[in-house]
């Protein structure tokens, strides 16, 4: 099945480095994501060819004969609990279910006006009686107490329905039985004996999608989301996800479930710095980290001070963990002398701590001592970006504009607030605002490289290809050694739709910048998008993870090609490595979104194989 996936997957239009992007993605994208495309074919392929016109799901020829005999009675106020489904499977499950069709029926109809006094009464006879008689008078006595309690149901008198439903459960074990009692239960809010009921059903007949949907509500109601949301994606799987019901449905629970558990994982985790990957990136969209402490002639620096331009030789080595640990320790010497008085940088010591704490997700402390560096210095421009940064996680875009624009005013010439204008009005998809905002920054300071990267995307994302290619290659002429600029060259390219190219490119920033595990990750992409070389591909991103075994595109990258393998279990352990890297509460909620889709679908294909084998059996 491994290959087939494969050679199914290099076919797709989506390209894997779209599918790596986890933000702002539905839940139909998951689920389609998550199985392979060959199976979701054939399921829905069997599905329809072997469905019959009456209950959806059931299969007994018997159930055939008699939806044909009451599609001839003529004016009846209301349909049996079990005839519903056949309208649409969008329906399925709405409410009490099979019920819907009782509009409008009193809700204290009388005995007589539910037909009860000139039906036979098979539910007195005992077992003995029961034993004796031949298959088809089982069938015979048990349709006619499934008739008496769908009347009993659309009279919404639970209780009798519910005598009857089973008493007909011992002339015939049917699956419509256990589904009519089970909406009876809902409609009473019992959601553990829907459950119980459901299940019964779906054992006789695992693709009965009415009583999925309300086992699935069930398990909602019931705050059992992971197992609703498999109820679900089961559904959505047997009607090709064309159930519209089931789809919304499986996208709302996904939804409680994930933001539930990264809020509670975000409560209860420590702080911690994401991978050494990500803090260098965020680091080189600022020229420096602050400026070092220099004592004047005769004078020696503070400890404070000593400290701060310490955790600034630490940064530069990409050692961060030594780096945070000088810059506490400078922090603490501040406030445990209770002034600083004496202390040269007081104002970089807190914007470089306020950022560390940013980078740890740490948004109240950082938020705190920025704001103490700009008590100590109002015209801190760094702890200004810094804090428009902190604010721009925190999806305060005015805020962020108003930061910006006070560094302009006090640097009009500073290239990283007109660097940070142009990624806000990037974030806005203000492209064209973006460009000159880069423009900008790139004239004023000619060694920053990020800004020649940006417009060049930007130029890409607007249509001007020819000028994004322009712009790379003048600044891979200005800065020949810079690993990072060729990486993104060669996503543009990838993009583009030529990954040879693109290939080219990161193995250019690998032989520039081994220790950086990101071309190692979209070379990876771009050998598996193109030709499915696994192998090669796994072989590149395990460089990767050695190189920063934290790395969280290498991460999502490797679950994802797992996953086009077929290797679930392991594309799992993936992605539940994934959710324990992320960074922020959005990130972590999408990481579980996809984890989850996966998961349950996995689970389909784990808990019905013999399913499974028939409909990819039934494929032409």
């Amino acid at each position: 099945m491994a290959e087939s996936t494969t050679d199914n997957t290099v076919q797709k239009s989506a390209t894997l480095l779209e599918r790596l992007n986890l933000q702002e993605r539905g839940w139909k994208f998951y689920a389609a994501a998550s199985i392979p495309p060959i199976v979701v074919a054939s399921l829905a392929l069997w599905y329809y060819s072997s469905s019959r016109d009456g209950e959806a799901g059931a299969s007994k020829d018997e159930d055939k004969k008699k939806s044909k005999r009451k599609a001839k009675k003529s004016k009846k106020s209301a349909k049996p609990a079990d005839e519903s489904a056949a309208a649409s499977s969008s329906a399925a499950g709405a409410s009490a279910g099979d019920a819907s069709s009782s509009a409008g029926k009193p809700a204290g109809a009388s005995t007589a006006s539910v037909g009860e006094d000139d039906e036979e009464r098979p539910e007195s006879m005992t077992d003995a009686q029961i034993a004796a008689l031949d298959g088809a008078a089982l069938k015979k006595l048990a349709q006619s107490l499934k008739s008496r309690g769908n009347k009993f149901f659309q009279a919404k008198r639970y209780p009798k329905a519910i005598e009857l439903y089973t008493q007909a459960l011992r002339f015939d074990k049917d699956p419509v039985f256990y589904s009519n009692r089970a909406a009876c239960y809902a409609a009473e809010n019992d959601n553990d004996k829907v459950i119980a009921d459901c299940t019964s059903a779906l054992k006789l007949e695992p693709r009965y999608v009415k009583a999925l949907m309300r086992r699935a509500q069930a398990n909602e109601n019931t705050e059992r989301f992971r197992d609703s949301l498999y109820d679900f994606t089961t559904a959505c799987i047997l009607e090709d996800f064309n159930n519209t019901l089931a789809a919304t449905s499986a996208e709302r629970v996904l939804k409680k479930l994930a933001e539930a558990e990264a809020r509670e994982r975000i409560e209860k985790r420590e702080p911690r710095l994401p991978s050494k990957s990500f803090i260098s990136g965020y680091l080189n969209s600022f020229r420096s980290c602050g400026d070092e402490a220099v004592a004047a002639e005769g004078e020696q620096l503070s400890e404070a001070d000593t400290l701060y331009n310490e955790a600034l030789s630490f940064i530069a080595l990409q050692d961060y963990a030594n780096g945070i640990a000088s810059i506490d320790k400078a922090v603490a010497a501040i406030d445990e002398a209770g002034t600083a008085d004496g202390v040269l940088r007081a104002d970089d010591i807190y914007s470089l701590s306020g950022m560390f704490s940013f980078l740890k997700s740490s948004l109240d402390m950082s938020a705190a001592r920025l704001d103490k560096a700009l008590e100590f210095n109002p015209k801190h421009v760094r702890s200004l970006l810094r804090k428009a940064n902190l604010f721009t996680e925190k999806r305060d875009l005015d805020m962020v504009s108003q930061l910006l624009e006070m560094a302009c005013e006090i640097e009009p010439e500073n290239a990283e607030a007109f660097f940070q204008k142009g990624q806000v009005d990037f974030l806005k998809q203000d492209f064209a605002e973006a460009a000159k905002n880069y423009e900008r920054a790139a004239g004023l300071d000619p060694d920053f490289v990020y800004p020649r990267i940006q417009l060049g995307v930007v130029q890409f994302k607007i249509g001007k290809m020819q000028d994004a290619l322009a712009t790379f290659k003048e600044a891979m002429e200005r800065f020949p050694a810079r690993s990072d600029l060729y990486n993104y060259y060669g996503e543009v390219l990838a993009e583009q739709g030529g990954p040879d190219d693109a290939i080219t490119a990161f193995e250019k920033a690998i032989e520039l910048d081994g220790a950086n595990p990101l071309p190692y990750v979209n070379q990876a992409i771009a050998v598996f998008q193109s030709s499915g070389n696994a192998d090669k591909a796994l072989t590149l991103i395990q460089a990767a993870l050695k190189v920063d075994s934290e790395c969280e595109l290498a991460v999502a990258a490797l679950s994802q090609i797992y996953l086009q393998l077929g290797m679930f279990e392991e594309s799992l352990s993936m992605l539940r490595r994934a959710v324990d890297l992320a960074k922020s509460e959005e990130e972590m909620v999408s990481a579980i979104t996809f984890r989850e889709t996966t998961a349950a679908q996995y689970r389909f294909m784990k808990e019905h194989p013999d399913l499974l084998n028939k409909m990819m059996g039934a494929m032409p």
